[in-house]
């Protein structure tokens, strides 16, 4: 049983849930002090956000960790058809609200990424002085 992705994908369908409900919606069979390790870890990693504190907390997924988590294809295709989470139209959000907010490459990429364009701009500038 992989818990944090069980945690994870629960959070993907049910945002905005207790402490409680991930670990009746995912059939958390482990002591109350290991699920909020667990849950403890992701928040750590940036995958989990909290809202509000004590007995009112709940849980949702980082904006991260929506987009680029991996979702069991397995879990999506054991509802019936009529009972899934269908998207029907382009979702204009994701461009405005949530890409802004999601690192999409790790720091080394973004290095060999910067190196590249500069790379390509100086090329650029020396056909454009060419002509």
């Amino acid at each position: 049983m992989d818990s944090p992705r069980n945690i994870l994908e629960f959070l993907h369908y049910h945002p905005n849930v207790s402490r409680q409900e991930i670990a009746e919606g995912i059939g958390f069979q482990g002591s109350d002090a290991t699920l909020k390790r667990l849950i403890a870890k992701e928040v750590q990693m940036g995958n989990i956000l909290v809202e509000g504190k004590a007995r009112a907390t709940c849980y949702r997924l980082s904006p991260q960790a929506h987009l680029t988590m991996p979702l069991s294809i397995d879990t999506y295709f054991l509802k019936e058809a009529d009972e899934r989470l269908v998207q029907t139209s382009f979702n204009f959000e994701l461009i405005t609200g949530q890409l802004p907010q999601v690192k999409i490459f790790s720091n080394d990429e973004m290095q060999r990424l910067n190196a590249c364009q500069t790379l390509f701009r100086e090329h650029i500038a020396d056909m454009s002085e060419s002509r």
